[in-house]
């Protein structure tokens, strides 16, 4: 008995975590947050509803379908209108995706004239009707144009194309080409097969073809055949919906309209005789017209929804709806629920039901307007679980064994420091176990959805994946990579020479990309300014921080002081005249403000002289060394005798230096006085006391014998021209020297000649007209005589 109650408490227990782990998840073709319809999931008994997402037409979408569940643990879904691409309510609409591992939604395409997958083709099913079909793992079906589309979504791929036509027919007034409509989404069949109702096609005549039709695909080459066409009698029910139950390999579905009411019916197609066959009549009124869902319940019975009829209200004259049973044994038809608006206060259950699921737990579970309601077929007891608290148009849902969730990572890669902490939480609450993988090998020690590490090292680096599990499958999440934070040690670039003299500069310069510097000097720029001698380093961070780069040095090397330029003679000197300056020695260059590179130069002209001085960084400049240049004065023009031992010279200066045979005479006036024969020149002497570079000059002899020796020498003719003849006495007979001058003392002849007895001639052609000295010297023997040539 012992053992009997651990098994019964352990099946119980499982079943719990089981239904614990089952949701329903819908949506609602308008409402919501933003008017556009809105994605939401209660429990496993329809409580806690709440709304995961609101659409915003021009952002997701408007007019939202039923969602599918398909085998990547993922819901799809249709908006029939809005989007990014729309340009009218005719011209647009949406694909979607709402990860279940993650909670991610996310747009696949915006259907509109510029979508390239799909070009043109525009208003995908929606208003809560069911619109796409997982015909195998990873493709999936579903309706475009209202129906008269079919388009494939490869989720491996996310490729859209069409995989088939949908086949026309002949009909209408004028027997033109019409296009099938389906209804609703394909229903996989227990025989393979996808099969969809149309409202349109039938075996009628023309002008009043569209009665429905019952189409097949097969999924393994997408050939369609339409297997059956409405016989067009009224009374056999038209314009088929898709809302089929499945039942001993029969399908069952409901019509709109026809019957012996014209309310529509429930009708059975059994799928491998091809037959149609009429199950039950709609009464209308209070049993209910316009069916909304169909499903097979655990006790093997047909329950459904109709949109219309029922108790009749005073705001709703024709009925909020019911929810009906049909017994396929019996054939009977049994009223359940009648939906009542009430005061249309949103805590009541609502009117309008549909989209009835069988949970795993036996009831049933539905939508109104204002929420999910649950029905207990085995009790007849019904209530309202989850609320809208606002109004949530054409409601859909679908029951999911929610595999494990856990929370979406935006950032899966991540840098931690060497022996920091580090915590990551994939915060899933619906996991039994849990195993992470490190680089492909399972850590033993880690079994919750956070991975964490108390002090990150090295071997902690590499790549990380966690694998939740429950009763309904296994999620494998994100892949996380952590990687040791350190950065490499970062290298310094210099901006120029790291050798360099005093007054200069380098910028040093860490590699870009991180969020932090910290320099040796305490900087915490990225480049720093770097003025004075020193080893430098620097570490990066970015988050974490690096080793310390290696050490680049920088030398700053002092100048040398101001050089004092020494002159080697005076500093103001005439034309002429030179002065050498020199640098101080002991330098490896030298640079003169005259282009000069040696450490001595001559000067000659006037001017400003400086130099810097170099031994690896050039001194500050010099103080300047004015060096003056004095021009010379004009020479004199000539020299005057005004009275016998008076020489007077010609010109404007106030100083002249007079010289007797080269040798300097102290006066420096103008005339001198003179006691002796001689050369006399004489040469201006400016206020600079510079002196002419020209001179005048002048031979006299002291005449003072010439009276009593003046028959010594005789000269004729004279005046004379041409040939003089000079004829001398005993005294000055013998080997002679004469000299000729002229006016200014200039020497125009000399030479030598023996006298004897005879006259000598001398030859005077080429001298011009004008008064001459003429000084004959023999031995100590002077005498000046005057010459004039014609």
């Amino acid at each position: 008995m012992r053992k009997t109650l651990l098994a019964f408490s352990f099946f119980f227990m499982t079943l719990s975590v089981t239904f614990a782990q089952r949701q329903f998840w819908g949506s609602a073709s308008q409402g919501g947050l933003y008017g556009n319809g809105f994605i939401f999931k209660t429990d496993s008994i329809g409580d806690n509803l709440e709304i995961v997402h609101n659409f915003q037409s021009a952002v997701d979408g408007e007019n939202i379908g039923a969602l599918l569940y398909a085998s990547n643990n993922k819901l799809y879904g249709l908006a029939s209108a809005g989007g990014q691409n729309a340009t009218n309510v005719f011209a647009g609409g949406t694909f979607f995706e709402y990860d279940l591992d993650t909670d991610q939604f996310r747009v696949i395409q915006h259907f509109g004239p510029s979508n390239t997958a799909l070009a043109n083709v525009f208003l995908p099913k929606g208003e809560g009707l069911a619109g796409l079909t997982e015909v195998s793992p990873g493709v999936i079906y579903g309706l475009m144009r209202q129906g008269t589309y079919v388009f494939s979504y490869n989720v491996a791929t996310g490729v859209l194309s069409q995989p088939f036509a949908l086949p026309t027919y002949q009909g209408g007034a004028t027997n033109s080409t019409m296009q099938n409509r389906i209804a609703e989404a394909f229903y996989k069949a227990a025989d393979g097969y996808l099969y969809a109702a149309t409202y349109t096609n039938s075996s009628c005549p023309i002008p009043n073809p569209n009665m429905g039709s019952i189409l097949r695909v097969n999924p393994a080459n997408n050939a369609l055949t339409v297997r059956y066409k409405s016989s067009c009698l009224v009374d056999a029910g038209f314009s088929y919906n898709g809302y089929f139950a499945e039942v001993n390999g029969k399908l069952y579905s409901t019509t709109l309209y026809g019957g012996t009411n014209n309310q529509g019916v429930i009708y059975e197609y059994a799928p491998a005789t091809n037959i149609y066959t009429k199950r039950h009549d709609f009464a209308g009124s209070a049993y209910g017209y316009e069916a909304s869902s169909l499903v097979v319940a655990k006790n093997g019975k047909l329950y459904g929804t109709a949109f219309g009829g029922g108790v009749p209200e005073t705001n709703l004259p024709a009925g909020g709806g019911v929810l009906y049973e049909f017994d396929l044994a019996t054939n009977t038809f049994t009223k359940k629920h009648d939906f009542l608006l009430g005061v249309s206060w949103l805590g009541d259950m609502g009117s309008f039901p549909r989209s009835l699921v069988n949970s795993k737990n036996g009831k049933l579970y539905g939508t109104t307007q204002f929420g999910v309601f649950e029905y207990n077929p085995a009790t007849d007891e019904i209530r309202m679980a989850g609320r809208f608290w606002s109004l949530g148009f054409a409601a859909s849902m679908l029951q999911v064994c929610r595999k494990p969730a856990y929370q979406y990572q935006s950032v899966t890669a991540h840098d931690i420091c060497n022996g920091a902490a580090f915590s990551l939480d994939l915060t899933s609450t619906n996991a039994t176990t849990v195993a992470w993988k490190h680089d492909n090998v399972v850590d033993a020690s880690k079994t919750t959805p956070e991975l964490s590490f108390t002090a990150f090292t090295a071997a902690d680096a590499g790549t990380w994946v966690c694998t939740l599990t429950n009763e309904c499958g296994t999620t494998v999440a994100q892949a996380i990579t952590l990687s040791l934070g350190e950065p490499d040690q970062p290298a310094i670039a210099a901006g120029g020479p790291i050798t360099f003299c005093a007054g200069g500069t380098v910028t040093l310069t860490a590699p870009e990309g991180f969020s932090g510097y910290t320099w040796s000097t305490g900087a915490t720029s990225r480049e720093i300014m770097v003025s004075e001698s020193g080893d430098y380093t620097v570490v990066v961070n970015n988050g974490c921080e690096s080793p310390v780069s290696e050490t680049t040095t920088v030398t700053v090397n002092s100048k040398p002081d101001q050089p004092a330029i020494v002159a080697e003679g005076p500093l103001t000197f005439c034309v002429g005249e030179t002065v050498t300056l020199a640098a101080p020695e002991g330098f490896s260059g030298y640079a003169w403000s005259t282009g000069a590179t040696a450490r001595e130069i001559m000067v000659n002209e006037s001017g400003d002289y400086t130099v810097i001085v170099n031994n690896a960084c050039e001194s500050p400049v010099s103080e300047a060394t004015i060096v003056t240049v004095h021009t010379l004065p004009p020479a004199p023009t000539g020299i005057e005798a005004p009275s016998f031992n008076v020489l007077k010279a010609l010109g404007t200066s106030e100083r002249y230096e007079w010289t007797l045979n080269d040798d300097v005479l102290d006066p420096q006036t103008s005339e001198i006085h003179i006691a002796e024969s001689g050369l006399y020149k004489v040469r201006s002497i400016s206020a600079d006391g510079c002196r002419s570079a020209d001179f005048a000059s002048l031979l006299f002899v002291v005449t003072g014998l010439e009276t009593s020796t003046e028959n010594a020498v005789m000269l004729y003719p004279n005046p004379g021209k041409g040939i003089v003849n000079v004829k001398v006495t005993n005294s000055m007979r013998g080997q002679t020297e004469i000299s000729l001058y002229n006016t200014t003392g200039s020497l125009v002849l000399s030479q030598s000649i023996r006298f004897s007895e005879e006259a000598s001639p001398i030859h005077l052609e080429n001298l011009p007209t004008g008064l001459y000295n003429m000084m004959l010297r023999n031995g100590e023997k002077v005498i000046l005589k005057k010459l004039v040539i014609r």
